[in-house]
């Protein structure tokens, strides 16, 4: 019987968590690559003055979930090998015919 239960208990365990799938939500990445900066300079009496303007980047990113095409075997039977028949010439006849 206690058998019987743990087949079961895994039955139930695997079915749950084959269909426990992580949601596929947008999320927001940092790209560096996109990123803007503005540089000002100013003369305030003798000294420089820089101010700067940094506008960070982020770009949307969904995943794409599909299911993906797994491979079939394939079985080959291997036939066997054709060869080409040899051609044999027929002997000569000789036949002594005097004029």
């Amino acid at each position: 019987m206690s058998l019987k239960v743990a087949i079961v208990c895994l039955l139930v365990v695997s079915t749950v968590s084959a269909g426990v799938l992580p949601l596929a939500t947008t999320t927001f990445v940092r790209t560096p690559s996109l990123d803007s900066a503005i540089v000002r300079s100013e003369r305030l009496g003798g000294n420089f003055a820089y101010s700067t303007v940094e506008g960070h980047a982020y770009a949307a990113v969904s995943p794409v979930v599909h299911s993906v095409a797994t491979p079939v075997a394939v079985s080959y039977a291997a036939h066997p090998v054709v060869l080409p028949h040899a051609a044999v010439a027929a002997p000569l006849v000789h036949t002594n015919v005097l004029f």
